[in-house]
């Protein structure tokens, strides 16, 4: 099943939220936060719908980000 995430929205569980000061600003001057910023959002998840089936009941996809 595929569902279309509109939201980019963090998980009370996300590791970032138990993360330092120190690593947090490490991680923002990284690759990592500009990928996560620019390149994730712009990814048309639309294209992966025919990857998942509506005959059968499976869980939806999730989010990248």
């Amino acid at each position: 099943m595929f569902c279309r995430n509109n939201v980019q929205q963090i998980s009370i569980s996300d590791p970032l939220l138990n993360m330092s000061n120190y690593l947090q600003e490490i991680l923002e001057k990284s690759w990592a936060h500009t990928f996560q910023q620019y390149i994730f959002p712009n990814i048309n998840e639309d294209r992966f719908a025919v990857l998942y089936s509506d005959n059968h009941a499976s869980r939806p996809n999730s989010p990248l980000m």
